[in-house]
């Protein structure tokens, strides 16, 4: 820049005044003296301090640009590797095959085997059969109920009342997938995904996301289950003491054969400002018996990664 300066006021003075062989000599040697001294590193460095303080000046007047964060999907839970049913028992993007549909009442520790019956089947298209006729053969008794209850919801055993509590009993509320001889996923039925994960999952029982899901039951002779528990403490996941009070109401009237228990959440109690594992709590669990799934129901196969 200084050079370009410098050379501008020598020709403007040439055209003006003209000049004579001397002073071309001499404007000459300027020339070459200005040339030396515009590539010191001084004036390099002097150089481009000049055009870093003209491009900061130019992007002073421009316009800020904003970057806009891109949204990453949230992730949810729920849905992961999950399909679920529409109205007419078919799962929507089923591309498994055929597969098999099993109760499991047995682990063989000798085999690293699990046991079960076939209760139904899966088609190629998806569509769902699941109709349990079979025996279960290895059972244990109606009151060992109290120590092997998935739902932990009744906090003293004592609330539990049994009839016939010795007869043969065993409870799934899901049933495995099976293909070739390998599991591939669980199949649970309900009205939503939440309540049919939250509840075979032990830090999610307490949840408090309305819905149902349903149990499958198999005992040998007639018999009863009944609990009426109003229980108040701390059902927190983190640390911090979540105080609420439940209610949970069992009225279990079994057949002989197979049975279908309907449990239903009802109420919730919110904490919107807490960690996402305590924002709710279950104000009242429900378990019935139904005589068949109800037309509102919905299959959720997933796979075998997450159970």
């Amino acid at each position: 820049m200084y050079k370009i300066l410098f050379i501008l006021m020598l020709l403007s003075i040439q055209v003006i005044y003209g000049q004579t062989p001397e002073e071309q000599k001499l404007i000459d040697k300027s020339l070459k003296s200005l040339d030396s001294i515009m590539n010191t590193p001084e004036m390099k460095a002097m150089e481009k301090l000049t055009e870093a303080r003209e491009k900061k000046q130019k992007s002073n007047t421009e316009p800020e640009k904003k970057n806009t964060p891109k949204v990453k999907p949230k992730f949810d839970k729920y849905w992961v590797n999950t399909l679920s049913s529409n109205n007419d028992m078919k799962l929507k993007g089923w591309n498994n095959g055929v597969a098999d549909l099993g109760f499991n009442y047995n682990y063989d520790s000798r085999k690293d085997k699990v046991e079960y019956v076939k209760v139904g089947n899966i088609k190629a298209d998806g569509t769902i059969i699941l109709n349990p006729k079979h025996e279960i053969p290895v059972l244990k008794p109606l009151n060992n109920f109290k120590n092997s209850n998935v739902f932990y919801d009744i906090h003293n055993p004592d609330s539990y009342q049994y009839t016939n509590e010795n007869t043969g009993f065993k409870l799934n509320s899901y049933v495995l997938v099976y293909q070739n001889e390998q599991k591939i996923g669980v199949l649970t039925v309900g009205n939503s995904a939440k309540v049919t994960r939250n509840l075979l999952t032990p830090g999610d029982l307490y949840f408090g996301d309305e819905g149902y899901m349903l149990s499958w039951v198999y005992v040998e002779e007639a018999c009863a289950i009944r609990a009426n528990e109003n229980w108040k403490g701390d059902l927190g996941n983190t640390g911090t003491p979540l105080i609420v009070e439940t209610n949970v109401v069992y009225n279990l009237s079994f057949k002989p054969g197979w049975n279908l228990i309907k449990t239903e959440i009802i109420g919730a109690y919110q904490f919107p400002n807490a960690p996402e594992e305590d924002r709710s709590r279950y104000k009242k669990h429900e378990h019935t018996i139904i005589t068949k799934i109800p037309n509102d129901a919905t299959y959720f196969f997933r796979s075998a990664e997450h159970y």
